[in-house]
């Protein structure tokens, strides 16, 4: 469990953080009140333990504003002052504990489990799971009874896994949940981790797939089916429940609206056309036993580029086709007949599939306007039938849902997932003054969410008052559900975007065209150069805010670029995410080794590397904000 101390006495946060390190929490440190509201503003913390007199914020006023947004993290109050007036003081702003100083660590320790027992479903002192037992007092873990020995990020690791256990966590999410700042971990250092977790697992005889990967969301724990009311139903960790099926990986041209991916196609067509031509050279060369080194060396590096572009477009089956090409010209340069009979089949079929219409022709989009991948919707209202028909239709769009009956439910939400928009219906039972009162913290928090408001009323005063509490629309009951998202839609997008700037190097314009056609809807300022021999120049005029790289580049690839950058003082701390089609271990260990951020293997997945772009900007922006000194 991740837990926060705000405490500016830097010799007793010392002592606290070594005694909740030794029971196997994950603890971050804050000197003072506004430090401590930054973290809390990026990350989900399990508890906090907060100081009463506090440089910049005070605790009290720190605990007030924080319960103001609806976040309803438990906090023990730290102090000094042994007085019932200040308890009262402290616990009517909001604390669920207050806990006087000089304290008995045991004693802190075991109001802190006393809070966390609280804080959600009832939990056995004891998490068991198949046979696996994990007992947090003794921080040990058995398998038929068999003690297992694990490093304290497996054991964290495993008792969140066991304490969530029909929950699918993410990359990122696990990042912010298990790791600190400090460690500066990568999606790479979690599923080495969970690796390493699960090959202990089966070699205690739990089974290789005790933790399974739901692709495209994460992990969780493995599940029979019998153990999951609603399979259609997953709960992923930071988004709630989405009432659809797991998703197929989303390509680019899932993502992009048809005439968009088609119009980059017609515009590429021909020149994939020609790196074919190159396939088929190279093949009728082998025929007359004269392939040279330099057409061989050509060949390889166009099927290559086939199949890490193919894919993006719909391509599937001309992926696979590029790769086995490209699998057989690494081979050597002297071949059978029946093997370059086979090399030939495989180009013919490849030309083939490349006349025939791309995925993207062929998909139908009812909504005409485009949305960012992951927006995320809370409904809080209980009709009966509209609120179901609404989460269909959010779905039907591409947004996730997430509903609450009642404000309670609500608040809750809020504090654990910030959602992008709120559909606030006013007549539910909790009434409408209640309502209006949501909208009202919701407006004074400092990162206001959009609100839309639906209600049977009609009369101008009711207007005014939504409009005064900063709704940003007013719909009228009854009205059909694909109109309400008509206009959540319209909010999404008016609803501020990254700014960030990219710079991205990769030798395939066309793949060039894809990505810019993904990431600019999404607000990034992007820089695409497909000529190496300009990098330097180019990185020194755009200034980005992140670097996306190819691994095999012409004249200089990505991993002497990656070198190059990391040597440089002014930036060496600048985000550097690859991607490639290559998988290979060794390769993927040499990126992270020349100093890499984050791996994307081709062909691209929209969602995927959306995320990782948004997850590293805000990481790396957050680590900025903690280096400035406090005035």
């Amino acid at each position: 469990m991740k837990i926060l101390i705000v405490e500016d006495d830097a010799g007793a946060a010392e002592i606290l953080q070594k005694a909740l390190t030794a029971q196997q929490y994950l603890v971050e440190l804050a000197s003072d009140g506004q430090a401590g509201w930054d973290l809390t503003e990026v990350f989900a913390y399990d508890l906090i333990l907060l100081d009463v007199k506090l440089p910049k914020l005070d605790g009290i006023n720190f605990c007030k504003q924080l319960r103001a947004q609806g976040d309803r993290t438990p906090i023990i109050l730290l102090t000094a002052q042994d007085s019932s007036t200040n308890k009262v003081v402290g616990l009517d702003a909001g604390a669920d504990d207050y806990v006087v100083k000089p304290y008995d660590v045991d004693e802190l320790l075991a109001r802190m489990r006393a809070l966390l027992r609280r804080g959600g479903a009832p939990l056995s002192p004891v998490l068991e799971w198949n046979s696996v037992c994990l007992d947090p007092n003794s921080c040990e873990v058995t398998y038929n009874e068999q003690l297992l020995r694990f490093t304290a990020k497996e054991y964290s690791l495993l008792e969140l896994f066991l304490r969530n256990t029909h929950r699918v966590f993410s990359q990122s999410a696990l990042l912010d949940r298990l790791w600190s700042l400090e460690e500066y971990p990568t999606e790479n250092t979690v599923r080495a981790h969970i690796k390493s977790l699960r090959r202990k697992l089966k070699q205690a005889g739990a089974g290789a797939d005790f933790i399974e990967t739901v692709y495209g969301l994460g992990y969780r724990l493995k599940t029979k089916e019998s153990d999951i009311k609603n399979p259609e139903e997953i709960e992923v960790q930071g988004s709630g429940k989405e009432n659809r099926s797991p998703p197929e990986p989303i390509t680019v041209s899932q993502t992009l609206l048809p005439s968009e991916l088609s119009a980059i196609w017609a515009r590429s067509k021909e020149k994939y056309g020609k790196r074919v031509m190159a396939l088929e050279q190279a093949v009728a060369s082998w025929r007359k036993g004269k392939l040279d080194a330099g057409l061989q060396q050509a060949a390889q590096q166009e099927a290559h580029t086939l199949k890490g572009s193919l894919g993006s477009f719909g391509f599937l089956k001309a992926e696979r086709l590029s790769c086995e090409i490209e699998q057989i010209l690494q081979t050597g340069t002297q071949f059978n007949q029946a093997q370059i009979e086979h090399l030939s089949k495989l180009v013919e079929a490849l030309q083939q599939e490349l006349e025939k219409p791309s995925v993207s022709s062929a998909i139908t989009d009812p909504h005409p306007m485009t949305l960012k991948q992951g927006s995320r919707l809370l409904i809080v209202g209980d009709d009966p039938e509209l609120t179901p028909a609404l989460s269909s239709e959010a779905v039907a769009w591409g947004i996730q849902v997430e509903t609450a009956c009642n404000l309670c439910q609500a608040r809750t939400a809020i504090a654990h997932s910030r959602p992008d928009v709120i559909l606030l219906d006013l007549g539910f039972p909790d009434s409408k003054d209640k309502g209006l009162q949501l909208l009202a913290e919701l407006a004074k928090a400092r990162s206001p969410i959009p609100v839309m408001v639906l209600t049977e009323a009609e009369g101008l005063s009711d207007r005014r008052e939504v409009a005064r509490l900063g709704a940003q629309g007013f719909l009228q009951k009854p009205i059909p559900p694909a109109q309400v998202m008509q206009q959540i839609v319209q909010v999404l997008q008016q609803s501020g975007s990254p700014s960030a700037k990219l710079l991205i190097v990769d030798d395939d314009p066309q793949l060039l065209d894809v990505l810019r056609g993904l990431l600019e809807p999404w607000g990034f300022k992007l820089t695409l150069l497909d000529n190496t021999k300009q990098f330097w120049e180019i990185l020194e005029q755009t200034d980005p805010d992140l670097l996306i790289l190819d691994v095999e580049i012409p004249n200089f690839n990505g991993i002497d670029l990656c070198q190059v950058v990391r040597n440089d003082p002014h930036w060496s701390n600048l985000p550097i995410l690859f991607l490639s089609a290559h998988t290979e271990a060794e390769v993927v260990n040499q990126v992270f080794t020349v100093g890499a951020d984050d791996f994307v293997n081709k062909p691209i997945v929209a969602a995927e590397l959306v995320v990782r772009i948004l997850n590293r900007l805000q990481r790396t922006q957050t680590l900025r904000q903690l280096a400035q000194p406090q005035v």
